[in-house]
């Protein structure tokens, strides 16, 4: 109960106060808009401050997490301090304690922060409120100036089509830019890369997602003039129910003319996931997967596997292989997998490291391998992306993320579209770095197809496997040749058992619950796993047997 107290005093302490100074401020946002035109440095500032708020409030929530141990260490000595006289109880007690203050410390650290963010962000919507009201002062003695009902039809330009020209009025992060054009302020999302994502109240930042920001600053300041394209004028996307409109960005040359693709500089700087388009917005997708295997080849930004400092994982100790269409009916989730292979001679731990595609579906920490998964010198963890199939047990050298519909997206390659993924294996990130990009793959491999690696088929001693990877799906997808179905044994005597299961090339292990009735007959009270379930040849069946009541 102490415990609990002392975490929701904290949380309530620092949250709350921050939710309340942004909750007093949406009367205010809705007049300051009108004056965000005219002074657009005040916009980008109060991007600037919320992102370093909510990064503010991810780190106190981590220092919570890191002060529990501390204070149940406290309380745990306080009640029954170790140590054999007083003067060495008084050393632990002692220890503890400053353990305990070190954390409290850090949490106040953090919380000062934020209530000096938040005091910068008053400071500004004052401002802002000032500004509004000279704007509405300067509006009203000017004549009514109707502007036109509608904008210039859409110019068809190499491939796309120009549908707007605007000025910047904030970049939100490496992917997304506020433009004011004609038709308003329009939040546009970059067609064809996915920057890494920048802090928000249930994360930190993930590696590169702020030198993507900046990067994206620096080319489109706010007030410069850029032009919008897209092959289809609706195209959108669709995030928190908000309908962003999909377009490639040009920002202008020296001598004023719109050819710079500023999403391929990005990609280019190493510092963007490809993100094809498979339904209307493919004009790009082949030229910047080419520029982002430049970028890998020449381990630029992301791909240099060090952009993120503090990162003591081991490096260049993964390869992935990935399947991106499922084989199984339905487009099952299940068939969806990644290969992790260990290609040292030494146990790798990749506890808290993660993947993901090129989407968000696998953001979450929940997704993230429990701490202890480990891969054996030349071994294979494979990771199913979707839920388990009914009596198909999973391997040691198994595990599943659990999706209940497939993500990533099947390669074609045809000269209209040229779309795919990448799976990426991402180390663990902290507030102090890491969550570099480890290992990485996409479908289609250009310029050539990628090449099946030995270890598919054979395991580390160079024999064959009897099964070929991924085991579980193998026998799924041919059952006859690789499973063997567990029958249903209630009822038989120890030596049946052991019988039926060898006919099986199954293993029966017996477990007698009757140890003390003599040599009288055992049968078969019940089995694990259960009858039905399918199992490779070799594998161990515990068979529980009783002697039956007179």
């Amino acid at each position: 109960m102490k415990k609990r107290l002392f975490i929701t005093f904290l949380l309530c302490t620092c949250l709350i106060s921050a939710n309340f100074a942004w909750q007093s401020k949406i009367a205010q946002d809705a007049r300051a808009a009108e004056a965000v035109a005219t002074i657009p440095t005040s916009a980008q500032m109060r991007i600037d401050l919320k992102a370093k708020v909510d990064q503010q409030i991810g780190a106190l929530k981590i220092a919570i997490e890191e002060s529990i141990p501390a204070y149940e260490d406290f309380l745990q000595v306080k009640a029954d301090p170790p140590g054999d006289t007083l003067a060495e109880q008084k050393i632990y007690l002692s220890s503890t304690r400053g353990s305990l203050q070190r954390k409290v410390a850090v949490l106040t650290q953090v919380s000062t922060q934020i209530s000096l963010l938040m005091n910068q962000l008053v400071d500004l919507h004052k401002a802002i409120d000032d500004a509004v009201i000279t704007i509405k002062q300067t509006a009203n003695s000017r004549p009514t100036v109707t502007p036109p009902v509608e904008c210039p039809p859409g110019l068809e330009f190499g491939g796309e089509s120009i549908w707007e020209t605007g000025t910047v009025q904030a970049v939100t992060d490496g992917d997304t830019v506020e433009v004011k054009t004609c038709r308003g302020v329009l939040e546009v999302r970059q067609i064809g890369i996915q920057a890494t994502e920048t802090a928000k109240p249930d994360h930190i930042s993930q590696c590169g997602a702020d030198e993507a920001t900046n990067f994206m600053r620096k080319m489109l300041p706010i007030g410069s003039e850029v032009q919008l394209r897209a092959t289809n004028y609706a195209s959108s996307n669709n995030y928190q129910e908000v309908a962003r409109p999909f377009r490639t960005i040009y920002a202008k040359d020296i001598e004023g003319k719109f050819t710079i693709d500023v999403q391929a500089k990005l990609l280019t700087a190493g510092l963007s996931l490809w993100f094809p388009n498979s339904t209307n917005e493919y004009f790009h997708n082949l030229e910047y997967l080419n520029l982002l295997n430049a970028a890998a080849e020449s381990k630029t930004g992301l791909w240099s596997k060090t952009l993120c400092p503090n990162d003591l994982t081991p490096l260049d100790s993964i390869e992935l292989w990935i399947n991106s269409d499922s084989p199984l009916s339905n487009e099952n989730a299940f068939g969806e997998y990644a290969l992790l292979h260990n290609k040292t001679d030494k146990e790798v731990d990749i506890s808290k490291w993660s993947i993901r595609d090129s989407s968000l579906e696998l953001r979450d920490e929940k997704f993230a391998f429990a701490s202890g998964t480990k891969i054996g010198a030349g071994q294979v963890l494979t990771v199913y992306l979707g839920e388990s199939i009914a009596n198909y047990p999973l391997s040691n050298s198994e595990v599943s993320l659990g999706l209940s519909a497939p993500i990533l997206q099947n390669p074609t390659v045809n000269s209209d579209k040229f779309t795919g993924d990448g799976i990426y294996l991402i180390s663990p990130r902290t507030t102090k770095g890491g969550g570099n990009i480890r290992a990485w793959i996409h479908r289609p491999c250009i310029p050539n197809d990628c090449a099946a690696p030995d270890w598919l088929l054979k395991n580390s001693d160079g024999s064959t496997r009897v099964i070929p990877l991924p085991q579980t799906l193998s026998m799924i997808l041919n059952p006859a040749k690789y499973a063997r179905k567990v029958p249903d044994l209630t009822g038989l005597t120890s030596e049946q058992v052991t019988g039926a299961l060898a006919g099986l090339d199954l293993i029966a292990q017996i477990v007698d619950l009757s140890p003390n009735a003599g040599k009288a007959p055992r049968i078969v009270r019940d089995l694990s796993p259960k009858p039905g379930t399918n199992l490779p040849a070799g594998a161990v069946v515990k068979v529980n047997v009783i002697v039956p009541d007179a």
